[in-house]
């Protein structure tokens, strides 16, 4: 009996130790890329005894489950590159490194079916007729950079500063203006809290840049082009933490954060931010370009050889949290999600050097929910639907509390008489915000040979302003500008996807309000006459598109497009926003007739190299043209926006890319982009020539150009790690600030040209999971400036720490 029962409990203990050998699983994971360092999406991982698998996501990443690991053999094959395939070794961590197959044509398969929304999208891009451009965020992602430097080094792409960071921008692209989108979302909808000059790199996936025609499913009303930023969105798990400190005590933090539960699909996505800077950065007189810093020394205007900002404070910070569902027979992505933001921003300068302020600040708050739904094969087979909806609410406050005007010595001077003490202002800005998108594409077959898309976008700002000091019942007066944009677009490709067409109309419709307190108050403020006035006004616009891409050869090909488009107001633009920008009630919608060429040519050598060449080139005829000017209100210089009735731009740009492996990178391009005044007559008649007329507008740079290079090396000090050093230039040429041929040429003020080079090294390990790096920006401590002589900062060093977790 003792014995049976011994053979029984041995029997029992190997029974259940081969159970929980066969139910133990082993996870294997890794990376798969390219041999220039560019990860992989889509690819698939398989072992040999096994029928199931796993596909690389956007970051080239893959984890695969196995119960057995005895002889097994991963194998791993993707589109256009050749398969690998290697014995595991009980090693559970496969990076691979996959070589392009040559005899594979590169035209992406077009079945959506098995292809996440960001294969999709990219392949659409590829694909398509419109000249555009992404760039892939995550070489950026241990720079301390935001987007707003990063956009910059862009052939054809002008962005303007006044200050450091969270200052004022104007943004062109081909010396129009360009709209921005953040998944496709107009970036308006988001607040003066979220702009391109605050947003780190570390939240975005990639950035998509179009020139010239805009697809319809943006809802677009720009003229040069559109922006649209495609932040980090993953369906596993997912962490990446950064944090920078630099020059002018400035801070910059930054969190990505995803969780998706994989038997339920509940998904969390966070995304959040955190800016601060002094911006104390020091300021140099150049009398030679009318840059003179002064001070008062009894009563008496001293000039200074250099000054230091010190009442231009900055930070902001963002939270948003999006809960939903993914992967689910009635949604492939369904989310609701929250936004809250806010910022506060010291205004050390209006809109020139000579007005120096010493209590000007800005605030606000914003709050945003969302809603959104996407779903392939919606209703019916091959139909995508794509459905946000918003509302937002920003309260804004505008401060100037100082008593007297200050100097660049940080003192205040001393007013003659009680008389000449300055007005507190304190203005408050209620803004509502709504908004409402839908976009669907139908696919004719499964090829994509024929698709129909319909977008329509209806976008509705309400702001009432209040003033909280003089408040004689007469704040509080309502402004209101709605847009209504619909797109209808077909395209086409033939002849074995050679020829890709798209064919798009547009409808624009602006409606604007406001009303005015016209009343006049005796000065025991009695009224003695006048009333509330309301304005309206309705625009309403048809444009169309055409864009074309042909593939003459395997590795190059033509594109070229023409539109009619319009661009409406901003808000501010007409509206005023209570600091800076005064309004401009007159202002019209400017159009634009527009042909874009270009040429492009990709091509491999050795499998080792690579060489990207595009050059392009536009013409456009433009109608109330949108330019800024500078405009004195109250003794003080004030932006305000105004219409040149006509304006034609022409110009090109080139760009050359080279890379070896992973090792070396290399990126040079140039800009030519010139604006000259179209309007001939200043009268009805057509006898009065206009003194501008064939004249460059002022005020603008028309010849820039960026160079780039990189060297990398990997396993240098460790396995799993990464070394990489960066080098970065940008030229601006010099450009006058008014009319050149009006006056004396010597007595002309214009911004320099302007060389500024920027030096970042880095270093990773542990396969990418932890980064420091030290960046050095305007090493030579270069002049640099953008509007209005309003000078950048010098010289400035950062050092950021970052950890992503996958």
């Amino acid at each position: 009996m003792l014995k049976s029962t011994s053979t029984f409990v041995l029997l029992l203990i190997f029974n259940v130790l081969t159970q929980a050998q066969t139910a133990k699983k082993y996870a294997i994971s890794g990376f798969v890329k390219d041999n220039f360092g560019k990860p992989i999406e889509g690819a698939t991982i398989r072992l040999n005894d096994q029928h199931t698998g796993t596909s690389t996501d956007v970051d080239g990443y893959y984890k695969l489950q196995t119960s057995t690991i005895i002889d097994a053999i991963i194998r791993v094959t993707a589109v256009g590159y050749r398969p690998e395939e290697r014995a595991l070794n009980d090693k559970f961590i496969q990076d691979f490194q996959l070589k392009e197959d040559r005899n594979y044509i590169d035209e992406v398969t077009v079945s959506v079916r098995g292809k996440t929304e960001n294969e999709r999208k990219v392949a659409e891009i590829k694909r398509s007729g419109f000249n555009v451009s992404v760039i892939d965020m995550n070489i950026y992602a241990n720079q301390t950079a935001n987007i707003n430097q990063v956009l910059r080094t862009a052939p054809g792409v002008t962005f303007r500063e006044d200050g450091g960071l969270g200052s004022n921008f104007i943004f062109r692209i081909n010396g129009l203006d360009a709209k921005i989108y953040i998944d496709g979302v107009p970036m308006d909808n988001f607040g003066s809290s979220m702009s391109l000059n605050n947003i780190p790199v570390n939240l975005v996936d990639r950035i998509e840049i179009y020139k010239g025609v805009v697809p319809a499913f943006l809802g677009s009303d720009a003229l040069g082009g559109a922006v649209n930023i495609i932040t980090k969105q993953r369906s596993r798990h997912y962490l990446d933490l950064s944090y920078s400190y630099g020059s002018f005590n400035t801070h910059q933090a930054a969190l990505v954060g995803m969780y998706t539960n994989p038997k339920s699909k509940l998904s969390v996505r966070t995304n959040a931010f955190y800016n601060y800077s002094d911006n104390n950065y020091t300021m140099y007189s150049e009398p030679k370009y009318g840059v003179v810093y002064e001070t008062t020394i009894d009563n008496k205007f001293v000039p200074l050889d250099k000054v230091k900002r010190f009442k231009d404070r900055y930070y902001s910070a963002m939270g948003q949290v999006e809960v939903g569902l993914r992967d689910k027979h009635w949604a492939d992505q369904f989310f609701i999600g929250l936004t809250y933001a806010a910022n506060n921003k010291q205004n050390q300068l209006g809109a020139t050097i000579n007005d120096v302020n010493g209590g000007d600040w800005k605030s606000s708050n914003y709050l945003m929910p969302t809603i959104s739904y996407k779903k392939q094969n919606f209703l019916v087979n091959r139909l995508f639907a794509d459905i946000y909806a918003s509302t937002s609410y920003d309260v804004t406050h505008i401060r100037d509390t100082a008593l007297y005007n200050y100097n660049w010595s940080g003192s205040w001077i001393s007013n003659q008489g009680s008389a000449n003490v300055n007005q507190q202002k304190h203005e408050e800005q209620k803004t509502s915000n709504y908004l409402a998108r839908s976009n669907f594409n139908y696919d004719f077959d499964e090829e994509r040979n024929h698709s129909l898309n319909l977008n329509y976008n209806v976008n509705t700002n309400h702001r009432k302003t209040y003033d909280k000091i003089l408040d004689f019942n007469t704040s509080g007066l309502p402004s209101r500008m709605t847009r209504h944009i619909v797109g209808l677009s077909w395209q086409n490709q033939w002849f074995n996807k050679r020829l890709v067409n798209n064919i798009a109309f547009k409808y624009y419709g602006l409606n604007t309000y406001k009303e005015v307190d016209e009343r006049e108050f005796d000065t025991n403020n009695q009224l003695v006459g006048g009333a509330i006035v309301s304005y309206a006004k309705y625009f309403n616009y048809q444009g169309y598109s055409f864009a074309s891409r042909y593939r003459i050869f395997r590795d190059g090909g033509v594109k070229f497009s023409a539109e009619r488009a319009y661009n409406m107001p901003t808000m501010s633009a007409l509206y005023g926003d209570g600091q800076n920008q005064i309004a401009n009630w007159d202002l019209k919608p400017e159009r634009s007739d527009n042909l874009n060429g270009g040429f492009y040519y990709n091509t491999f050598f050795n499998d080792n190299h690579f060489i990207n060449f595009d050059i392009s080139g536009f013409y456009r005829v433009a109608k109330d043209y949108i330019n800024t000017h500078i405009v004195t209100v109250d003794g003080q210089s004030k932006f305000q926006a105004y219409n040149i009735p006509g304006v034609k731009l022409y110009g090109a740009e080139t760009e050359i890319r080279y890379g070896y492996k992973d090792v070396i990178t290399a990126a040079v391009n140039a800009s030519y982009d010139k604006a000259l005044d179209n309007k001939k007559y200043t009268d009805d008649t057509n006898q009065q020539v206009s003194l501008t007329y064939g004249y460059q507008i002022p005020n603008r740079p028309w010849v820039y150009g960026n160079l780039d290079i990189g060297v990398a090396q990997n396993d240098w000090f460790e396995k799993g790690s990464r070394t990489q050093l960066s080098w970065t230039t940008q030229f601006t040429r010099w450009y006058y600030l008014s009319d050149s041929h009006l006056g004396s040429l010597a007595s002309k003020n214009h911004i320099p040209s302007q060389t500024v080079h920027s030096v970042i090294l880095s270093y990773s390990w542990n396969r990418n999971k932890y980064h420091v790096s030290g960046e050095v920006r305007n090493l030579t401590n270069e002049r640099a400036y953008d509007n209005f002589r309003l000078q950048k900062p010098g010289r400035a060093f950062y050092l950021k720490l970052r950890v992503s977790l996958m």
